[in-house]
Formats: structure tokens, C-alpha cells, sequence
């Protein structure tokens, strides 16, 4: 399976936040409660993104329709409406033609700027992002509205870091680039190394992205002789330092080398990087595609069906289209209770007084119940060909207690 993530995976698009953008206001008027669950899809269906937008659009339209097929929810039809997020307003759109719940936005960028107004305390909806995975996400301000499906850049570099222990070393390095991005992927890794204690890190060293020569950084990655480095940054920079290295380790065997999702994009450097180096490099990144035979086959997809899938089961629970109720429920239908895997079955056990626990077409999902985030998520460990091009070594689950 090739996958790539919304921020931070291949050339099919790149939503890592790097930079600070201001948030939208607007003016909302309190959510209509009249017993029919209105959906909204915020998704890219112009511009760059579009390619990912598409099929994302298009499965959460089967998903409304398969929902309605089953019956609906609290016995009405679902409703759907679409506003396109590379057009700027689509957000304010769905909020004002009072929708209950949003499944979007894909970006990252996006979802930090715009994000505000829809998760306000009296008059938020419940937003379920299906590829936004920047960890600057974890701890925004949501007032319990927001959920995503993918699982953040912080569970990836716990998925990282699981795969250092899998090398059997005890020691490790780490290069990062230094800003709030590269900053806060060191931080999480960082973190996962100590909760975890079973090996130790060296000294991180982070290195400007205006800083051309990385050469003293690659030195300082390999004053100890680390048997692993790994490398944190954005698709420019990452590769750069990997360039950096495999110079630097021209005479001697390479070390073994793990990347983030984000640096797979960096195509056209890997390429140039020697079979021998290229070889010693591995990558880290959540699975992008679905986890059920004859699931949803497009990037994101089977995320995109289970924010839709969530959102109908959790106002089933509570009884209710308001957002404000159905929000508490969002994490209980996901873990827990009876095993389900598709909504009509949800559904009837819920009908008969059961708990449930969707397991969805990307997987376990699991959300937790103080931040909403995923808890339980499948990465996948990649390699790159003489092209440049990622392709996977195998799949694995990371759990985390939260």
C-alpha cells in the first residue's frame, strides 16, 4: 500500500504548517436544533488540493447516502451540503446555513486559520477533519468540537520512535529543523523516547532553514557514532540535511537513517542521494488508505467515511442533532462497547440499548475522550528507489495511553 499523509506527505499535496496565519471571524447565529442532521463537507474541490478534495467529497457523499439507506438518523434523512475550502469562504457558508456537524477541512494551514468559529462554545459544530494531522492540532483551543481521523504528527513520532527500538539500539540522534514545526516534532519524539525508556537520545541538534552549509550539523549528528539518526523537518530542509550526511559519512558505513512523513515529498534529493545512503534510509507515515478489503481506495478517503459514519452514530447516542449534546458522544461510540464495522450495524445496536465500538475503514479508531485525537492508529515504514519514490516495507499499529 503507497500512502501519504495531508501534511506531510508526497507531491498529491503538502498542508505542514510552518508559519502562523491569522484566524477568520464571522458572525454565527446559534445552531437550529429540529431533529435533522445536516452535514457539511469542507474539503478542497478546486486548485492544488483538489486531487485529494475529490474522492474525499465523494465518499462522504456515499457515506450520507449509505447512512440514509439504513434509515438516517433519529429517523430523518441526513442532509449534505458542500462548500469548497480552497475558495477562502466556504467555512462561514456551512456555519451560517446552520449545519451541525463539518467533515473537514483537509489542511492543516487551513484548519488553524479558519478553525476558530467553528468550535465557539455556544455556537460550535462538530468538526471532524479526516488529514489534517499537524501536532500545533493537539492542543488548540476547540472547546471539545474537534476530532480528527488521521492520527496526529505527535502519535507519528511515537510510530517513529517504535521503530528505533525495532533496530535494537540503545542510543539515538536527532536532526531537526529549527522551527515551530521541526521544533514541535523533536518535542513529541523526544517525549515518546522518555515515556517510554527504552532508549536513550542524544543531544538534539537543530539546524536554520536559511542556513545553507549543514555540514557542522551533520558532524555533530555523528560525534558519538549513533548506529541511528533521525531526521525531522519539512520535505526542503530534511533532505538537505540528509544530503548533509551522506557526505559526511562518504568514507564510512552510513548509519541507519528514519525520516517523517513530511520529507517523502523531497523526491528529487533522495533521487540524488547513492544507492548506498538511499539504502540506509527509512521512512514513517500513517497509513493513508483503507484498512478493509474493498474499503475506500483514494488518499484519506476511509478517514473521510469514518468523521461521517462517527458523527451520524454519535447523534444516534445522544439522541439528539445538537452539537453541543452529540460532541460528548463522538469518543464513547468509538471504544469501548460491541464491535462494529459499518453503519447499518452500528446503528441497530445502538437501537437495542448496546454500547458500541466503531472500528471504521481506517482502522481502529479509538478517539479519546479528553482531546479527541486518536489514540490508535496504523503507520507504515517506507523505502525509496533509485527514482526517489517511497514504497512500503510493512504496517504496524501504535497504541497510546490517553
Amino acid at each position: 500500500m503507497l500512502a501519504v499523509t495531508a501534511c506531510s506527505g508526497s507531491d498529491q499535496q503538502s498542508t505542514t504548517t510552518t508559519s502562523t496565519i491569522a484566524p477568520t471571524t464571522t458572525t454565527i447565529s446559534p445552531r437550529l436544533v429540529d431533529g435533522t442532521l445536516s452535514i457539511g463537507a469542507f474539503l478542497p474541490r478546486t486548485g492544488p488540493g483538489a486531487a485529494l478534495g475529490g474522492p474525499m467529497i465523494s465518499e462522504v457523499g456515499r457515506a450520507v447516502e449509505e447512512i440514509n439507506v439504513a434509515g438516517g438518523v433519529l429517523g430523518r434523512r441526513v442532509e449534505l451540503e458542500l462548500a469548497d475550502e480552497s475558495a477562502g469562504t466556504g467555512l462561514d457558508e456551512l456555519l451560517t446555513s446552520g449545519v451541525d456537524a463539518i467533515v473537514g477541512p483537509a489542511s492543516s494551514t487551513v484548519a488553524l486559520a479558519q478553525l476558530a468559529d467553528a468550535v465557539l462554545p455556544l455556537t460550535g459544530v462538530v468538526t471532524c477533519s479526516p488529514s489534517a494531522t499537524a501536532l500545533a492540532l493537539d492542543d488548540y483551543p476547540d472547546n471539545k468540537f474537534f476530532f480528527r481521523t488521521v492520527p496526529s504528527d505527535s502519535l507519528e513520532m511515537a510510530a517513529i520512535e517504535r521503530r528505533v527500538e525495532r533496530t535494537g539500539v540503545e542510543t539515538v540522534g536527532v536532526g531537526y529543523l529549527d522551527d515551530p514545526y521541526g521544533r514541535g516534532l523533536k518535542d513529541a519524539f523526544v517525549e515518546a523516547i522518555e515515556e517510554r525508556n527504552l532508549v536513550s537520545v542524544q543531544t538534539p541538534v537543530g539546524f536554520d532553514a536559511d542556513r545553507e552549509d549543514l555540514r557542522e550539523v551533520a558532524e555533530q549528528l555523528l560525534v558519538n557514532g549513533p548506529s541511528v539518526i533521525v531526521v525531522l523537518g519539512d520535505a526542503d530542509d530534511g533532505t538537505r540535511l540528509l544530503q548533509a550526511i551522506e557526505r559526511a559519512t562518504a568514507d564510512i558505513t552510513p548509519p541507519q537513517v528514519l525520516v517523517n512523513d513530511a520529507i517523502r515529498d523531497g523526491r528529487q534529493a533522495i533521487q540524488s542521494l547513492t544507492p548506498e545512503f538511499r539504502a540506509r534510509l527509512t521512512g514513517v507515515g500513517p497509513v493513508a488508505t483503507s484498512m478493509v478489503e474493498g474499503g475506500p481506495a483514494e488518499f484519506f478517503t476511509a478517514n473521510a467515511r469514518d468523521c461521517v459514519n462517527l458523527i451520524a452514530l454519535a447523534a444516534i447516542q445522544a439522541g439528539s442533532d445538537d452539537p453541543g449534546e452529540f460532541k460528548n458522544h463522538m469518543a464513547s461510540v468509538s471504544v469501548g462497547g460491541q464491535v462494529c464495522t459499518n453503519f447499518a450495524d452500528c446503528a441497530q445496536r445502538l437501537a437495542g440499548g448496546l454500547s458500541i465500538d466503531y472500528s471504521g475503514y481506517s482502522g481502529d479508531v479509538e478517539l479519546s475522550t479528553t482531546s479527541g485525537e486518536r489514540t490508535r492508529a496504523w503507520f507504515e515504514a517506507f523505502s525509496f528507489d533509485d527514482e526517489g519514490v517511497d514504497h512500503t516495507l510493512d504496517q504496524f499499529e501504535v497504541f497510546l495511553d490517553r
